[in-house]
């Protein structure tokens, strides 16, 4: 289990179910909230090419990781990608796998981890990790406005760009996402109707 403390709250994630808690109460993912409109992208993957994705996503994730804070090096493929993908875009990587609660007024509703917080220009923004060989920019665009929203709930810093990071063999793109509040407005509100609806309300 790992424990963050954040604008007062505590945030426990467990790995094992990718559970979140804030202050002991079990709150939903951003992926959850996701799921609302998203929820069948992979509906007609079988379930072993899934698990290898992530798998592979997972072992991306973590080698990004590693290199940006530890400064260790690993012969992935797309980590040459994301070297060059730095050395073009010359950004610099602030934070990684950084704990978020997404907060309705003061009422924690969601958390989640964002995978880095870069810097650009002088600019501060928020990145995620795509290991897809095509990028679904809607997703991401809601994701990333959902994680800017937490942040800035957070931490008190607003986000000035939001980056999708697509790395997939010798694929290497950066994809610049628009900032809009209507995002996260719209994708809550689909999320608390559905929830209504099924009678769980205490979100």
């Amino acid at each position: 289990m790992e424990t963050y403390e954040i604008k007062g709250h505590t945030l426990e994630y467990i790995d094992d179910g990718h559970i979140y808690l804030v202050d002991g109460i079990i709150v939903p993912s951003v992926t959850q909230i996701l799921k609302t409109r998203f929820g069948g992208m992979y509906s007609n993957v079988d379930q072993e090419t899934l698990n290898k994705a992530a798998e592979a996503g997972t072992a991306l994730h973590k080698a990004i990781e590693d290199y940006c804070r530890y400064g260790i090096d690993s012969d992935l493929e797309e980590m040459r990608g994301f070297k060059w993908l730095q050395r073009e875009y010359n950004f610099r990587v602030l934070e990684n796998e950084v704990p978020l609660i997404l907060f309705d007024g003061e009422r924690p509703i969601a958390a989640g981890r964002c995978d880095m917080v870069i810097e650009h220009d002088g600019k501060i923004g928020g990145a995620d990790i795509k290991r897809v060989s095509a990028l679904n920019k809607e997703y991401v665009c809601c994701q990333l406005n959902l994680y800017n929203r937490a942040y800035f709930a957070s931490y008190g810093v607003q986000w000035d760009f939001i980056w999708a990071i697509q790395l997939r063999g010798e694929k290497r793109r950066i994809t610049r996402l628009k900032q809009d509040s209507k995002y996260t407005d719209k994708l809550l509100e689909e999320y608390y109707e559905q929830n209504i609806s099924d009678g769980q309300t205490d979100i």
